[in-house]
Formats: structure tokens, C-alpha cells, sequence
């Protein structure tokens, strides 16, 4: 998702992710607002696009779910859509995303881990808020001297 001009939510950019390990050519854009006006449906501002053929593969909504993105690609392919139907590419694609945020989730766990292994300090920061060796909470920055 590259030249981004506005925010998105962390559950597109798992989907950005998941559509490129499923196809290295496949991205998830956002539509430019120049091109926003040139739609019929102007509430279409994501699309799926396919560099190496340098086509746009499908538009979507703020509102369309990730999952259902994944899904209406996956019954694009036509190797795919021989294998299975339409109600279990959506519960696939839920379930690759679901695993994506999971490993993520972990990969942030390990992080945690390494750096209380590391540290030698008695008291440490972490989300906002203050430690102490025995891994008790002593409350938000502001309000614990250090």
C-alpha cells in the first residue's frame, strides 16, 4: 500500500499483506482522489491491482469486509475456484487473515520477552506505563516518579 494519503485501519494492511504472500504481483490500494471522481460508485476507494499486467483486478468499499476482498480474489483465480466454493473461500479467507493478526500478535510477544530478558533496569517502560522488576504495574508515566 504504497503513497497512502489517508488512514487506514490495521485489518486493510493485514490485507495488503495477505494478498501478497498469496500473489507477489497482487497490491491493495487506495483509490487516488483524482480517480475517485472518474467512478460511478465513488464510495469505492480501495482496489486490488495486478502489476504485473498492470490491471485493476477489483474495486471495493470502506464497508466491504477484508475477508470478502480476499474471498472475490481467490474465486477470481480460475486455479482456485476449481478447489473450492464460495462459502469456503470466505471462511478461508477469514481464517488467513485471522492467522496473520495471530502471528503478528506474536511476533510482539516475543519482542516483550527479549526486552524484560534484557533488561537489567528495576523499573521499565512498556505501553505506557511503568514496571518494576517483579513485573508489577505502578501505574502511567505521568503519574510514577521515577
Amino acid at each position: 500500500m504504497d503513497q497512502i494519503d489517508e488512514w487506514v485501519s490495521a485489518e486493510f494492511q493485514n490485507l495488503a499483506e495477505v494478498l501478497f504472500d498469496y500473489d507477489e504481483c497482487l497490491r491493495l490500494e487506495m483509490v487516488p482522489v483524482a480517480e475517485r471522481a472518474n467512478l460511478i460508485d465513488k464510495s469505492k476507494i480501495f482496489r486490488v491491482v495486478d502489476i504485473k499486467r498492470n490491471k485493476i483486478v477489483l474495486y471495493a468499499d470502506i464497508l466491504t469486509r477484508p475477508q470478502e476482498i480476499l474471498a472475490r480474489v481467490w474465486s477470481m483465480d480460475q486455479a482456485y475456484n476449481k478447489v473450492v466454493d464460495n462459502i469456503d473461500r470466505q471462511n478461508e479467507a477469514a481464517q488467513a487473515l485471522m492467522m496473520k493478526k495471530h502471528m503478528d500478535e506474536m511476533e510482539e510477544r516475543k519482542e516483550l520477552a527479549l526486552f524484560i530478558a534484557k533488561n537489567q533496569k528495576s523499573r521499565w517502560r512498556h505501553d505506557g506505563r511503568i514496571r518494576d522488576e517483579h513485573f508489577r504495574d505502578l501505574g502511567p508515566i505521568r503519574k510514577v516518579i521515577e
